[in-house]
């Protein structure tokens, strides 16, 4: 699920005034629509607000009483958690209550609201929140700078760019210079170069991420500088934007950097390396680099020995030293790095490596088989269509999903129709919705009819993986009456979750006019009182203890920040629902991930939750919860082996690691947990 897939009147200066004098909150903002009659005007506790707000989040209720109620309260707290209810919500009225909390007196409120803002995710905002980049506390600064960014629009550019010599301290200015990765541009990069050697570490790694994450090539030079870093998580990112850029100049100092002894920089130059040398064929290394890479890729660390099985392949077909290493991992190996080195024998021999196909093809293990259907894909098609026939009629759906899903091109779709047609009937709704997704990549609006199709049978179902892909095709053939009446069908589901789905694609693909499409309410089945008690419960500090065959790790729940998410996964931690459940996902220095017992990435309890995004940054170590869109959220978890700060406010933060943090960047994927724990 995680990744499967995703100009208004600046603030007045006289409201800032009424605000700072009113004895409670801000005044009620012009405008703004009337409590229906009825509506409560006072909560009789905190406790009582945080549970009519927390109930609204989870219908995705908009009800203007409840939250202006909430917006003009006495009580900073309830202020703040309004204007986070406003955008978890998503409601474009929304943004009437929460534009005077921008003003408020109470820079936890200020800081609240412009991350609302940021939830809510309409560029034409952005001149609300740019008086906020001069606000002098810290954290409204930074918290207006993110929000500012996430809303991508010019003028949130250039007041960015100006605002960063002027910050009162280095946690704005650090926030303000990562907002600019957004921008890729000469101006952004220009600004970041700036404090890329600044004496401040967090701010001098806020600037080599803005260069690192969407790079363009007059950054090559500091990149490559930033590899020296003594940061290794800064070191690292320059690593992987050089492999970006991919120029062959970049080979002596990330071959270099092989050598740092930082796994994160060493993982990241092994892919980088990969990715200059895929750009550039026939160049090649010093032998002292290619055995380097050679010894790395038998390292105990197996998130280290991956990208290095990978980078093999770029020497095996003229390296007997490499071909006969590869050889021996892809035909007796183990694991994870077996089903690395046949796909990287594959790809570099080709036909030639046949069998070595062969043998993973009718392997015992579920995940060889799937290795093999992903190495097919190297072959030509019609050497590749034998191996594709037998492994999309295997019985384990991995290796069903892995037949289809490596259909990448158009060519391969077209010339692996009678497979793609008949995983559409399969028993597994992640299968066909990975055969819908192959249809798409056919520039052919005659497969409307199929993906239709595709989507009645799929109505009744409790996955909603059908839907999300079929919606996802119809807005590709958006100018087409057939898509269109796809999506409409879709926006018609009694699932709210659909329906939501839907909406969003009908108001930004189809362009559709929003006042015609009133968002679906979920229904809930909970009580105020069910509320109540599900936030005392995310009170208490709970912990939970994760068992592997690697080592054991701890982390922290977030229960105040995300207590339907904490509530949901200690629900399915007691039920035992992890125990044996393997890792199905492992990107190295990036995130591990759980939570599906199908192992296929698609699978989960039968239900969603909706999203609780909050503030809580994706540094290492943080645990959020995995999505294949907004609000699908369900059993599927990751945890972060680095920062990774282009997460933020997109995936709900529900964790942090306490302990074990090694053991979490040792896990392999195909690794499995014992059993989970919360304490």
């Amino acid at each position: 699920m995680f990744l499967r897939r995703l100009a208004c009147v600046p603030v007045i200066l006289a409201l800032a005034a009424a605000a700072g004098c009113a004895g409670g909150g801000p005044p009620a903002p012009s405008g703004a629509p009337e409590p229906p009659r009825g509506a409560p005007a006072r909560f009789a506790s905190p406790d009582e607000a945080e549970a009519a707000l927390l109930e609204l989040e989870d219908r995705r209720a908009f009800d203007p009483g409840i939250l202006s109620s909430a917006a003009s309260s006495g009580d900073a707290a309830i202020r703040a958690r309004a204007a986070l209810a406003i955008g978890r919500i998503g409601s474009d009225r929304g943004a009437a209550i929460a534009r005077p909390l921008l003003s408020d007196r109470a820079p936890e409120v200020r800081a609240m609201a412009a991350f609302a803002y940021q939830l809510l995710g309409d560029p034409t905002s952005t001149p609300d929140l740019l008086p906020l980049l001069a606000d002098p506390d810290p954290a409204v600064a930074a918290a207006a700078a993110r929000a500012a960014g996430a809303l991508q629009r010019g003028d949130g550019e250039d007041a960015l760019i100006a605002a960063i010599p002027k910050a009162s301290a280095p946690e704005p200015r650090a926030s303000m210079l990562q907002s600019l990765w957004r921008y890729s541009d000469t101006a952004s990069a220009t600004a970041a170069t700036a404090y890329a050697s600044d004496s401040d570490p967090k701010v001098r790694a806020a600037a080599i991420y803005t260069l690192s994450r969407k790079p363009i090539e007059s950054s090559q030079s500091v990149l490559a500088a930033a590899l020296a870093s003594a940061d290794a998580d800064s070191a690292a990112i320059a690593a992987r934007a050089l492999g970006i850029l991919g120029k062959k100049e970049s080979l002596g100092p990330l071959g270099a950097a092989l050598d740092s002894g930082k796994t994160p920089l060493v993982i990241n130059s092994l892919t980088a390396v990969e990715a200059i040398l895929e750009k550039n064929p026939g160049t090649g290394v010093p032998d002292d680099r290619k055995a380097r890479i050679l010894a790395l890729a038998g390292d105990a660390n197996g998130n280290v020995a991956a990208p290095a099985l990978v980078l093999l392949r770029q020497f095996e077909a003229t390296d007997r030293e490499v071909r006969q290493r590869l050889w021996s991992i892809a035909l007796t190996g183990e694991g994870r790095r077996r089903q690395v080195a046949l796909v990287s024998v594959i790809a570099a021999l080709r036909e030639r490596g046949k069998e070595a196909l062969d043998r993973a093809a009718s392997a015992p293990e579920p995940g060889v088989r799937a290795a093999a259907a992903e190495a097919a894909a190297f072959l030509p098609q019609a050497a590749a269509r034998p191996y594709r026939e037998k492994l999309a009629a295997d019985p384990e759906v991995v290796v069903r999903l892995a037949a289809v899903s490596n259909l990448k091109t158009p060519e391969a779709v077209r010339e692996n129709r009678p497979i793609v047609n008949g995983a559409l009937t399969d028993a597994d709704p992640g299968v066909r919705a990975a055969a819908v997704e192959a249809l798409g990549r056919l520039d052919d609006p005659t497969i409307l009819p199929l993906v239709s199709d595709a989507l009645t049978r799929s109505a009744s179902e409790a996955s909603s993986d059908v839907a999300i892909s079929a919606i996802g095709v119809a807005e590709k053939f958006r100018a087409d009456p057939a898509a269109r009446s796809i999506v409409d069908s879709a926006y018609r589901s009694p699932r709210a979750l659909v329906s939501r789905l839907a909406r969003r694609a009908l108001l930004i693909a189809f362009r559709a006019e929003r006042s015609s499409l009133p968002a679906a309410e979920y229904k809930t089945g909970k009580t105020t009182a069910d509320y109540a008690a599900l936030l005392a419960e995310s009170r208490k500090p709970l912990t939970a203890r994760v068992e592997t065959a690697k080592g054991e790790f701890r982390f922290r729940l977030a229960g105040r920040e995300a207590p339907m998410t904490v509530a949901n996964f200690v629900k399915l931690a007691r039920a035992k629902y992890f125990e044996g459940v393997p890792i199905h996902r492992v990107v190295p220095n990036f995130v591990l991930q759980d939570g599906d017992p199908t192992g296929t990435g698609n699978g989960g309890p039968g239900y969603e939750i909706r999203d609780e995004l909050n503030p809580l940054p994706y540094e290492r170590g943080t645990v959020g919860m995995a999505l294949s869109g907004p609000d699908t959220g369900g059993s599927q978890w990751f945890v972060t082996h680095s920062p990774q700060p282009h997460l933020n406010a997109l995936y709900t933060v529900f964790g942090q690691i306490v302990g074990g943090q090694d053991v979490v960047e040792r896990i392999e994927q195909g690794d499995r947990i014992v059993r989970v724990t919360v304490e």
